[in-house]
């Protein structure tokens, strides 16, 4: 603590100023004998242990503690001060498919309070295949030529209004048709969003590339020179953590492999004659923000500091650093039950991206996780960033996190941890070389299985999924308007542009290949005449996951069940000695059947060993549950367990709560199947007894 301090609180307290030593002593004998680490230090799934404590001495000594906003390296903001009526921009994804549609929801949304526009492109559309049926996707937005841009765009203000989207890896097909539907709107200093590609992070993605990775830095590189020839100023290179956080990477991963994915276009467009001064200047960030609050705070906050090092290694000037960093909401922490509570997540997420200094934000429809997402749930995601900047004034603060002992160290922590990482892939041929040898991949599957083995012990919580479900719960009621007549009529016009148009010549060597493009864009070609279709440089691609997935599978499996079989999944729990004895381990074992769809139904509690049995025998559910105290199990249940195996050997019988080892087998020998319990892996078990049951899970 610092003297200055230290003085201040002796004069101004009664009492003497404790130290960490005189806390950690008054904890652990509180907690008579208990171990002070186990019970209130956590750890994280970067490997961060967190502390019950933070003082002022955990941030005094962090280099980077005197900084303000402004001032290198950056980790309390790139600005000195924040544009307080916009301190950031609200930027919702388009989901429409049609460009006539995804333009009435563009204007729509921009009129009802969003500032800036995210495009998602159908299947396809970023590697310019030929459209057809069967490939269309329920989301992202059809285009086949520039005209279809022009639809897109028209009545939207290109010059005040940033729009946002990716090109795919190579980014001359979609660059150009954008391009083109400027120059022939006659908009010549578009706001500055981005047109950008990211050809790691889409190798990452689909395992291959649509074109060399060679030519997709030639192109890169030949639209920055585009760019500043027109003094066009729009990111046009993307570094995105999407790949490597939807498929589980934890925060110093997804911070590791940005930074390395950085470094790689640093080095390969200054081999193509940019400098990493001018090309840093067109780059793009995207960080999704994941659900565990205070970490994905620290994230974006470290992101700064992290990149502003990257900089400084490669010689850019300390007024020349910068960083455009748009924050996401995360789609593996999104469930299809218990839709709702999205909402919740997506509002805690969208708190720590803002509160961690995301310039633009992007909150995701709590039912795009299921469908494409209804106007209802488009207004309610825009509504949470107008709430967050209007009513809650997130924004009149710079930086927020900045003073908190716990977020300021565990900021220092988390970088520390991301930069050793990132050593690491560099040191081993930096990040292209370590999707080849799988290194990547096999460090982020690693995190994902222990983040899946979390969530199938209830020690991580999907409210409404895995823990505290509704068996009951009816199907989402407000759905998106039907545009497959739209589609259809998209496609089939697209056919007919197909048929009739005059063959457009380009790649004459004459001009650069994207001022070519862009003439043959403007002439009519269309995206699929522009792209390149040459497959080349597989690797495991990573796929993406949602964490609720595998209970939601037990839940459909178990309807399924049902509608084959006319009756549902079900258990029977025999419960003994009266309700105060039974109650807490009946709850329990009911909503751990009911994560797997199971019915539960339930006897009287009895102290009778021949009463319990017979309720068991009887009844039609083949599953049956033993819930009680400790005293009752060791008085009633082998002779329970006996007589329901003697009369219905066929019948699954569980106990609810720990056993002893010698208990265990002593019931195990009379015919106990199993226990259920707060340590269980409760996934492992429902999928056995729903495999029992004869339920199929995919």
């Amino acid at each position: 603590m610092d003297e200055t301090l230290r003085s201040v609180l002796k004069n101004i307290c009664d009492f003497p100023v404790p130290d960490e030593k005189a806390w950690y002593e008054a904890a652990e004998a509180s907690l008579k004998g208990k171990s002070v680490e186990k019970l209130l230090y956590t750890k994280t799934d970067e490997g961060i242990t967190l502390k019950p404590l933070y003082r002022a001495e955990d941030r005094e000594n962090l280099p980077y503690a005197d900084t303000l906003p402004g001032q290198s390296p950056h980790i309390r903001g790139i600005r000195a001060a924040s544009e307080r009526s916009l301190p950031w921009k609200a930027a919702q994804t388009v989901w429409e498919r049609t460009p006539e549609a995804a333009n009435q929801e563009i204007k729509e949304g921009l009129q009802k309070g969003q500032h800036a526009v995210n495009l998602s492109w159908n299947n396809g559309v970023k590697e310019g295949k030929e459209m057809k049926g069967n490939q269309i996707s329920d989301t992202g937005i059809l285009v086949s030529d520039t005209e279809d841009i022009l639809t897109l765009f028209q009545g939207v203000d290109l010059e005040n209004t940033p729009i946002y989207f990716e090109t795919g890896a190579d980014p001359l097909p979609l660059f150009s048709l954008w391009a083109a539907a400027l120059q022939k709107a006659d908009v010549s200093s578009p706001a500055s969003g981005s047109a950008a590609s990211d050809p790691l992070g889409s190798w990452v993605k689909a395992g291959e590339l649509p074109a060399p990775l060679s030519t997709c830095y030639n192109h890169a590189a030949e639209i920055i020179k585009w760019c500043e020839n027109r003094s066009i100023h729009v990111k046009t290179v993307l570094i995105s953590s999407e790949p490597y956080h939807n498929s589980g990477a934890s925060a110093v991963e997804e911070l590791a492999y940005a930074m390395a994915a950085a470094v790689s276009y640093i080095k390969e467009l200054n081999d193509r004659g940019i400098s990493p001064e001018k090309s840093v200047s067109y780059f793009q960030f995207r960080f999704p923000a994941g659900s565990n609050f205070f970490m994905e705070m620290a994230k974006f906050r470290a992101a700064r500091g992290l990149w502003s090092n990257v900089q400084s290694a490669f010689g850019i000037r300390e007024e020349k650093r910068s960083m455009s960093l748009q924050g996401t909401t995360s789609k593996r922490t999104k469930t299809v039950y218990a839709p709702y509570v999205n909402m919740l997540r997506t509002t805690t997420e969208a708190f720590a991206a803002v509160a961690g200094g995301a310039d633009c934000l992007d909150v995701t429809p709590f039912d795009a996780a299921f469908q494409r997402p209804s106007s209802f749930a488009k207004r309610i995601a825009r509504n949470t960033q107008i709430i967050l900047q209007k009513e809650a004034y997130l924004g009149r603060t710079m930086d927020p996190a900045g003073g908190s002992y716990y977020v300021e160290k565990l900021t220092h922590e988390l970088a520390e941890k991301a930069w050793s990482l990132f050593q690491e892939v560099e040191a081993n041929g930096g990040l292209e070389q370590n999707l080849l040898d799988g290194n990547v991949q096999e460090r982020v599957i690693k995190g994902r299985k222990n983040k899946e083995k979390q969530v199938q012990e209830q020690r991580k919580v999907y409210v409404g999924v895995n823990k505290y479900p509704d068996i009951n719960e009816k199907a989402v009621s407000v759905k998106p308007e039907d545009d497959e007549k739209q589609v259809s009529a998209f496609l089939e016009n697209n056919q007919s542009k197909k048929r009739n148009r005059a063959g457009v010549e380009w790649k004459k060597g004459e001009k650069s290949i994207i001022e070519e493009a862009v003439d043959a864009a403007k002439k009519g070609a269309l995206l699929s005449d522009l792209a390149q279709h040459n497959s080349s440089s597989f690797i495991t691609p990573l796929r993406p996951v949602r964490e609720a997935e595998t209970f939601e599978k037990l839940r459909q499996s178990a309807k399924a069940y049902q509608e084959d079989t006319n009756k549902p999944l079900s258990a029977l729990l025999v419960t003994l000695g009266p309700l105060a004895d039974h109650k807490a381990r009946a709850d329990f074992s009911t909503g751990f059947l009911q994560t797997g769809g199971f019915q539960v139904n339930q006897t009287e509690g009895t102290d009778d060993a021949i009463e319990a049995s017979t309720a068991a025998i009887s009844s039609e559910e083949s599953i049956v549950v033993l819930c009680g105290q400790d005293g009752a199990y060791e008085a009633l249940a082998a002779g329970i367990i006996e007589l329901i195996k003697e009369k219905t050997p066929e019948k699954i019988v569980l106990l609810a709560g720990k056993l002893s080892e010698d208990q265990e087998n002593i019931l195990s020998d009379k015919g106990l199947d199993g226990t259920i319990h707060r340590h269980s892996n409760v996934y492992e078990t429902l999928s056995w007894l729903q495999r029992t049951k004869g339920a199929s899970i995919q």
